[in-house]
């Protein structure tokens, strides 16, 4: 298991940028980038507005614990549970192949759940540190709905490259 760990790993580049939800959409790190954009944006835009501070703060902790969520999701969401599951119901360290429809659009749309809940854990721990002076409860809320706004973003995303290829007449 852990060979087969390591190889899903190692022959996914994808997984190195990962917000745990962004790498399903693409296997290019240049569109996965792309994506962290909006995500950090809309992420840094709800604390500014729940926090009350500065853009510029709001900026920095949105893609600090973005990319540590990116990394550890990486290592202990998707490398695991990826390798594990292609394993045990597929056969292969990769759960569904790219371009496999109308599997792909799928396994992102409930693969996300997980990869939401845990960004929601570690951010708001990490967030905790950032905000001291404010209120945890204010600062978990802000980092649940900036998640909830992103990941939202990311399942429809997932559900219109669903339609899409139905659309195109691929499933």
């Amino acid at each position: 298991m852990l060979f087969s760990a390591s190889s899903f790993y190692l022959g996914n580049h994808s997984l190195y940028l990962a917000n745990a939800g962004i790498p399903l959409f693409s296997q290019s790190i240049f569109y996965q980038i792309l994506l962290l954009i909006p995500v950090i944006a809309i992420e840094a835009f709800v604390h500014k507005k729940l926090l009350k501070t500065t853009i510029k703060k709001a900026i920095l902790v949105a893609l600090s614990t973005n990319v540590l969520s990116t990394i550890v999701g990486g290592l202990l969401v998707v490398l695991p549970i990826g390798a594990f599951v292609g394993t045990i119901i597929f056969g292969s360290t990769v759960p569904v192949q790219p371009g496999s429809f109308p599997f792909l659009p799928l396994e992102v749309i409930v693969t996300l759940i997980p990869m939401f809940l845990f960004s929601v854990v570690l951010e708001s721990f990490v967030g905790r540190s950032r905000f001291k002076a404010v209120e945890q409860g204010k600062v978990k809320q802000s980092f649940l709905l900036a998640n909830a706004f992103t990941y939202l973003m990311l399942e429809i995303l997932a559900i219109t490259q669903l339609i899409k290829g139905y659309i195109e007449g691929r499933g």
